[in-house]
């Protein structure tokens, strides 16, 4: 579990308590928490919307994700 929460730690705005949280909720990738949906990563303490789309977008752009439009919070609003 600790060589997760290292991996984890390396985005920023996640340290030691909120990477066990995601560990725990079995996000203990870059990758997973990169693939994540919304509503599971906001159900983990500490994990308000906008912390959800700022570690999501750097787990994205790290794991070369980035360009996938599969979440909301990356859709433009008024159509696109």
């Amino acid at each position: 579990m600790h060589k997760q929460m290292k991996e984890l730690q390396q985005l920023k705005g996640v340290g030691k308590v909120l990477s066990q949280r995601l560990v725990e909720n079995s996000y203990d990738t870059i990758s997973k928490v990169a693939a994540a949906q919304t509503k599971g990563l906001e159900r983990i303490a500490g994990m308000h919307p906008k912390k959800v789309r700022e570690i999501v977008t750097q787990a994205r752009e790290m794991t070369g994700e980035a360009e996938k439009d599969r979440h909301t919070w990356l859709e433009e609003k008024g159509g696109g």
